[in-house]
């Protein structure tokens, strides 16, 4: 009997260990250099507060395994780099928790005893002024931002956002429009759903993101002086990256609700074996919602979102990503809705049909020990048909039975699309610690076709005094439709090519200078726009920026919406001087103090809403402080606190004077504690 005995003895044993096993997770990451992508072997990975860790392979990938379910922070040490706390890792039980490339910098070898060396933030000298990254974990625990980036970003000091209806944001008195937005290396800025509706709520931007909660692993965020290596738009940038699959294990979810249906997959491509793949598939419909809470008047939005990114290692040295983004919408306000709302105050009617397309290619190859180059091939559109009317509910002075006694007219259609195709293509070499090179060309081909149509004479009962009506003591304007009929359907290639330097001549000083091109066919002009920027380190925590530039800015097509002479227009053009100081308090503690001027010219503004022409005679400014500390999560807590003062004001130059521009906000006061 004791064989028997001791052989169920080992077997309960084993089948304890096993279980204990598999209520265990375990991390897997790769180290890189920021610069060059080149994998870092060697690297020391410490799971903080465990005695866990591992050191990275020759392709610079650690496996650390056996972990509780928990949320972790690793420590990165590599010698010639900045230490790294990676923090808020969540660890799964019976999963692998894949983190994406964490990027080291290099350490300036210092003769002078200043070195920068901060554990939760990465200090990059190369960067030209103040930025500031959000992990999907921080966007994920941001406040009332319920997973969504851009809201996420209203806490950032000098950066506005319209409260909670709105998920656009509006930079240093900016408009939303005027900030660069990149999706995974690609110019992309239909990020939101149902933009528009009145003049004053086209200007905030869209309502709802296209990105579902958890689908944004890092957002790179800066306000002003940035490189030459982004243009087009003369605010600020924001470079989103979509996260990668983790081809380790899968993770499958989904939802059903009263609001629609959600469903994502992130895991193994099943097609191939270095492949991941992240699907992210939502469909929403207020329409239910408003039924619910009575408030049907205001019509039926809905919209859908699919997301798909593959991400393929197909050697040590080449990666390839493919990305594709589909989010149609659609929006309707009928005369059922307008017999809903009380006293009928609002008798607009809408028929709106817009779908945003993304479909790019990026493909990273690292050509040296100290180089690497980026393609990125994309195809991008923007197709929307909207029809406008009003309701006539009382006939003969009768209010309306039913919604069948409502008179409609549909008064205007408009019917456009924006297509592109383009090309990028990135090179980075780093001849030593001291300097880096980084040239890039970009060429797009862009093709705009408008078409408005007016159904019949149309009474506006809005204008400028400035306004164009045949007699001045009409309080009316009656609009003919061979005035407002218009169509416009043009083709044109876009260039640009840029080329910067970064030196760091002593250990206490770096500077960056480069220089950007840029071609626009549309009205057949070049631009060229040099910037510099330039740190010194006051201490081994403290650090003074600087950085100067010129930006130009394309207009979009609204602008040739409104009249074809608009095409020779300029772009338009701003001065940035950006002063600020960087003091990190502790580990995971940073005071940051930024001061600002912008000069703007060149800004087209509108002569006449009634024929629609427009000139570059605007111009204006801005100037402000922010002030922000940060505080990472280390220990209990993380949180923020960030003060701006500004001020932004335009003149038309049409004799009225200046005024403060749509997005002057002169103070913003945010706070933010989490746990």
């Amino acid at each position: 009997m004791k064989p028997l005995k001791y052989l169920v003895t080992l077997l309960l044993i084993t089948m304890i260990s096993n279980l204990n096993a598999q209520e265990k997770g375990d991390i897997k990451g790769i180290v890189i250099d920021k610069i060059t992508k080149q994998p870092l072997p060697g690297t020391n990975v410490m799971v903080i507060g465990t005695k866990k860790g591992a050191a990275t392979d020759i392709d610079g990938v650690f496996f650390i395994k056996n972990l509780e379910e928990d949320i972790y922070k690793i420590k990165i040490n590599f010698i010639g780099y900045q230490s790294y706390i990676e923090t808020e890792v969540r660890v799964i039980r019976n999963k692998t928790t894949y983190i994406e490339e964490i990027e080291l910098i290099q350490s300036v070898i210092s003769t002078e005893g200043v070195s920068v060396t901060v554990g939760t933030f990465q200090v990059d000298r190369r960067a030209p002024v103040s930025n500031y990254t959000y992990s999907r974990e921080e966007i994920r625990r941001s406040p009332g931002a319920a997973g969504d980036i851009f809201r996420a970003l209203g806490t950032l000091p000098g950066v506005s956002s319209s409260g909670g209806e709105f998920s656009a944001f509006s930079v240093r008195g900016g408009s939303p429009k005027e900030n660069i937005i990149l999706i995974d290396n690609i110019p992309f800025d239909k990020v939101s759903h149902f933009n528009g509706g009145s003049e004053e709520q086209d200007k905030q931007g869209g309502r709802f993101s296209i990105f579902a909660p958890n689908l944004i692993e890092e957002a790179n965020f800066q306000a002003g002086g940035f490189s030459v290596k982004y243009g087009g738009k003369n605010a600020a940038f924001l470079d989103l990256k979509i996260k990668e699959g983790n081809n380790e294990n899968m993770t499958l979810d989904g939802r059903l609700d009263v609001l629609g249906w959600e469903l994502n997959y992130d895991g193994p491509s099943q097609f191939h074996r270095n492949t991941s793949i992240v699907i992210s598939a939502r469909h929403q419909d207020f329409t239910r919602i408003l039924e619910l809470i009575g408030q049907e008047e205001f019509g039926s939005p809905r919209f859908t979102d699919i997301i798909i990114k593959t991400t393929t290692n197909i050697n040590p040295r080449n990666k390839i990503s493919f990305l594709g983004i589909f989010a149609p919408e659609k929006f309707d306000r009928t005369t059922t809705d307008v017999f809903e709302s009380d006293n009928f105050a609002s008798i607009d009617l809408t028929d709106l049909d817009e779908g945003k397309t993304l479909i790019g290619l990026n493909w990273r190859i690292l050509t040296g020990k100290s180089s690497f180059m980026k393609n990125s091939f994309y195809y991008r559109g923007n197709n929307r048909l909207v029809t406008i009317g009003r309701a006539n509910p009382i006939i003969n002075g009768t209010l309306p039975q039913s919604e069948k006694d409502i008179h409609k007219k549909y008064t205007v259609r408009q019917d456009y699309s924006e297509i592109e195709f383009g090309i990028k293509n990135d090179f980075t070499f780093a001849p030593n610690s001291q300097s880096t090179i980084i040239a890039g060309v970009e060429i797009s081909h862009t093709n705009y076709d408008y078409k408005r149509t007016q159904f019949g004479l149309d009474t506006l009962y809005v204008f400028d005094q400035d306004d164009f009506r045949p007699d001045p003591s009409q309080k009316f304007i009656v609009s003919s439709p061979d005035f407002v009929n218009f169509e416009f359907d043009e083709s044109k290639i876009n260039l640009a090519s840029y080329a910067e330097y970064s030196w760091t001549p002593r250990e206490k000083i770096s500077f960056n200078t480069g220089i950007r091109y840029e071609y626009n066919e549309f009205n057949k002009k070049n631009y060229f726009s040099p910037r510099l920027s330039a740190k010194y380190l006051l201490n081994e925590r403290t650090i003074l920026n600087f950085a100067t530039g010129i930006y130009y800015q394309v207009y979009k097509l609204d602008v040739f919406n409104a009249g074809k002479a608009n095409i020779i227009l300029k772009n338009e053009r701003a001065y940035h001087y950006v002063f600020g100081l960087v003091r990190y308090l502790r580990d995971d503690l940073k005071l940051t103090t930024e001061s600002y001027y912008k000069h703007l010219d060149d800004l087209i503004v509108t002569n006449d809403r009634t024929s629609g022409i427009m000139s570059n005679t605007g111009d204006g400014w801005a100037a402000g402080i922010d002030l922000s500390l940060i505080k990472r999560f280390v220990g209990k807590f993380y949180g923020q606190i960030s003060y701006s003062y500004a001020k932004s004001e335009r003149d038309d130059n049409y004799g009225d004077g200046s005024y403060p521009s749509d997005f002057n906000q002169p103070h913003i006061f945010n706070i933010l504690r989490g746990h």
